[in-house]
């Protein structure tokens, strides 16, 4: 291997393992010191005004429905409470409903428990009993700055003043006042279980006969509600559509802003085909239209998604999805997205939805057909996410899961048994590179030899390498195939353990407190170059000099000794920003890989000599052919098909001349 094939090596290697980090570095904000959930509520305060540009959208619509309203109906108030503020926007239909008391239910289960508030009619907490934040509060999917509540209603009311503009004749029924009714006896807060379910409903009643009305029912031991939408006695009213809403994203739960902004996301389905986007700087909504199978927006573990029912997938749908990305303070990210579902309206028609909020658990998401909230392939390269994810979805998280429900539960231990387990299924294409180790190690007097003869031209000692490779029929990139053929592995190994809220908040012992996140028992006050990693990990220390050992015993190659110590370093900060649990999975695969070389080195039967090796039959394979190839045209001054000579090519030109 010549010095520019070296320094190709080390640069592929310094690529993926910053290519694998850069999305996980992030100085964490100071936990709350006051009441959780006050602590919550102003965090996120600072996160809006953070993102005033991100969200300027979003403001400008606000101030454009507070706009004068149309001169169908006029200001009269019908009802309403003279002393509450007057909103101009509405007029005499929708006035009464402008104030009131913002009553709510609670609804509490055995996985969560939401509120529905009488503004607009809409769930304004939704709370997941069994996750806690990274502050260590019950996580709350509902952002603190989402004012009106999750699934609101909007449409236009039909104007015919010429001088109305197009925002003045928008009814925003997240400003109105919905009246809520809950089953005889149950009050303000119902509690179900098992198989038991409720319905509540959220009713706008208009003097004119119309009605708005949303029933959301619950389930016992589910993470979802069903929404039945019905509209009635509006066609002189709604124009044509209303707009199903979920605004502001999720809210985050995670410690490091940035790696939870790398798994954020959000995506719809329509036939089973995914159109996905991922915020940027400026909003880019992305519209379609036709059947939908769902849309979702997800933060790194938690989903909420909104599923028509198959009756209204007989009716084309237009779904708008726009995300919003702004900096937080300590070099933070925030991502956020809208959801907009746009559906013919038919008076008394009953629209239904399934609304999924809860955790992106795979075993969970797949009775729903939400399953693909699950990144099998995260932050993949070279098209490896089309061989990544079928191994990460059907083998990896499946052989985890078995480990820990049915050999042991501490995910701990589960990790290290599925290391064993995972050593040796890779065997047969490990047992290559262990062979050629075994082979160099034989070599390496000789290779000594010629290097110590020919130690002033190192042209020489690179062709007498390569003939004593061929004379003894070794292919010194033997090893590397293997290596190729686990980077899918490794990719949907690093997706599982980067995704799976199984590992979330999971100890392991001592300073290994959470195996979704780097075990941090260092920080740098500088970031190092290239790797932009100011983190040490204690696992990723003993996972670097688990391969240091490894290579020391195997790489034998005079030209190649540099890797013996550039690459455990590399990839000791390369791995310290990772999960945990991958770097433990990681270190045990490091070290059973000694073991094995040590067992092939020191107590294998029937060890090779030179000899052996002489008698072999000899197979040039065409890494070595081209490698050879290459030291008899530099030899010879000459250059490889398809090469060009740069002092040939000027030679041709002036014969052309």
């Amino acid at each position: 291997m010549d010095r520019k094939q070296l320094i190709g090596f080390l640069m592929i290697g310094i690529i993926i393992a910053a290519y694998m980090t850069w999305t996980s570095i992030n100085i964490p904000p100071t936990p709350p010191q006051k009441n959780q959930q006050q602590s919550a509520a102003q965090k996120n305060t600072a996160q809006q005004s953070a993102s005033q540009d991100a969200a300027k959208q979003n403001q400008q619509q606000s101030s454009a429905t507070a706009k004068t309203a149309s001169s169908q109906y006029s200001s009269a108030s019908t009802g309403a409470n003279p002393n509450a503020p007057r909103n101009t926007k509405y007029g005499m239909l929708y006035d009464k409903h402008l104030s009131g008391a913002n009553e709510s239910i609670v609804v509490e289960n055995d996985l969560l428990k939401t509120r529905i508030i009488a503004q607009g009619g809409t769930l304004r907490s939704w709370r997941l009993k069994e996750y806690k934040s990274w502050f260590g509060d019950t996580v709350q999917i509902i952002p603190y700055k989402n004012q009106f509540g999750a699934l609101g209603i909007r449409f236009t009311d039909k104007n015919d003043d010429p001088n109305a503009t197009r925002e003045s004749n928008i009814v925003d029924t997240r400003e109105l006042y919905f009246a809520l009714k809950t089953p005889a006896g149950s009050g303000n807060y119902v509690r179900i279980k098992g198989n038991d379910s409720v319905s509540i409903v959220a009713t706008l009643a208009f003097a004119n006969g119309g009605v708005i009305e949303k029933t959301y029912t619950f389930y016992g031991n589910r993470y979802h509600t069903n929404l039945a939408v019905r509209i009635a006695g509006m066609d002189g009213v709604v124009d044509r559509k209303y707009s199903l809403l979920w605004q502001n994203g999720l809210q985050y739960q995670e410690k490091n802003s940035v790696d939870e902004s790398s798994q954020a996301k959000a995506w719809l389905e329509q036939n089973r085909t995914a159109s996905e986007i991922d915020a940027g700087v400026e909003p880019k909504p992305v519209e379609t239209n036709g059947v939908l199978d769902f849309a979702a927006i997800k933060s790194k573990y938690f989903l909420a998604a909104i599923k028509p029912s198959a009756e209204l997938n007989q009716e084309t749908l237009q779904t708008t999805l726009t995300g919003y990305k702004a900096d937080m303070p300590q070099e933070g990210i925030w991502e956020y997205y809208d959801m907009k579902i746009d559906v013919p309206y038919r008076s008394n028609r009953v629209d239904n939805f399934t609304v999924y909020i809860g955790p992106v658990d795979y075993d969970i998401l797949k009775p729903y057909g939400l399953e693909s909230a699950f990144n099998f392939a995260m932050q993949s390269f070279l098209g490896m996410q089309y061989i990544a994810r079928p191994v990460g979805e059907y083998f990896i998280l499946p052989l985890l899961s078995f480990v820990y429900k049915f050999i042991i539960s501490n995910y701990g231990l589960a990790i290290i048994i599925f290391s064993l387990v995972m050593k040796l299924l890779l065997h047969p294409l490990t047992v290559g590179q262990t062979k050629t180790a075994q082979k160099m190690q034989l070599l390496a007097p000789e290779m000594e030899k010629i290097k110590a003869k020919y130690k002033d031209d190192l042209q020489k000692q690179q062709q007498e390498t390569m003939a004593l490779y061929g004379q003894y029929g070794i292919n010194p990139a033997g090893g590397c195939l293997p290596l190729l053929l686990q980077i899918p592995i490794f990719t949907a190994l690093y997706s599982v353990f980067s995704s799976d809220i199984s590992l979330r908040q999971t100890p392991f012992f001592g300073w290994i407190t959470d195996l979704s996140v780097a075990d941090e028992i260092l920080r740098l006050p500088f970031k190092l170059p290239l790797l932009n990693v100011d983190i040490v990990s204690g696992l990723a220390i003993a996972s670097g000099l688990a391969m240091f050992a490894q290579q020391y015993a195997t790489v034998k190659d005079p030209q190649q000794r540099a890797m013996v110590y550039m690459m455990p370093v590399m990839m000791t900060f390369g791995f310290s920003a990772l999960p945990s649990g991958l770097s433990l999975y990681y270190f045990m695969f490091n070290i059973l890989s000694v073991a094995q070389q040590y067992y092939a080195t020191h107590f294998a039967k029937n060890k090779l000599t030179l000899e052996d090796l002489k008698k072999m039959p000899k197979k040039e394979g065409w890494l070595q052919k081209r490698l050879r190839e290459a030291q008899e045209a530099a030899g010879q001054g000459r250059s490889l098909p398809g090469q060009h000579n740069g002092s040939a090519s000027a030679k041709d030109k002036n014969r052309k001349r």
